[in-house]
């Protein structure tokens, strides 16, 4: 067993153990006992943190979802950009956090009860990253006089093809000698 986890660490480590198991196996892997023996600790000590599974698995998305989110909100924080130049930034940051930890799109996307909402008005509950691609992109048509509806055709299309960018960056059996930055540039027009 690994040393006692009397710095508050173990919550962290079991959240990202089970990052890698839902991305590598899926969830039906997933089971609290499996957490704790790839963490060296008792069974007991996942329960003093998660009451279930379901509950780990609610902790990994809000997990990804807070650390994607800050990572967007420092691409563009304080920084005087055109609606054009902060979807780029937004888009190039969206790529880079999942090349730098693959494990947490699919950990996050597979078999997800997130909610997305497309809509031109700020939705309760929408996913915060996305909330933060509408409001942007919102900006962005409004600067190139698109109507509402054009505007949310943009949207989709931009957060489609930025998924399926980010699926091919991440995947390991994906091999391409382009730049990814230059194919991401071209998303946006």
């Amino acid at each position: 067993m690994k040393g006692s986890y009397h710095h508050g660490n173990l919550k962290h480590d079991l959240i990202e153990t089970a990052i890698g198991v839902i991305s590598e196996k899926g969830f039906e892997a997933l089971s609290l006992r499996g957490i704790s023996a790839l963490c060296g600790v008792s069974h007991n000590a996942a329960y003093r943190h998660f009451e279930s599974k379901e509950q780990l698995i609610a902790a990994c998305r809000a997990y990804v979802t807070e650390r994607l989110t800050e990572y967007l909100n420092e691409a563009i924080a304080g920084l005087d950009l055109s609606p054009e130049e902060a979807l780029r930034r937004l888009s190039a940051a969206y790529l880079s956090f999942y090349a730098q930890y693959p494990t947490y799109y699919s950990a996050l996307y597979r078999n997800t009860d997130i909610k997305l909402v497309f809509s031109a008005e700020e939705t309760e509950g929408n996913y915060p990253p996305l909330e933060l691609f509408r409001k942007t992109f919102c900006a962005y048509g409004s600067a190139k006089g698109w109507t509402q509806e054009e505007t949310l055709l943009q949207l989709i299309r931009l957060w489609s093809l930025l998924h399926g960018l980010t699926a091919l960056v991440i995947s390991p059996n994906v091999e391409w000698d382009g730049n990814w930055q230059k194919c991401l540039d071209n998303i946006i027009e």
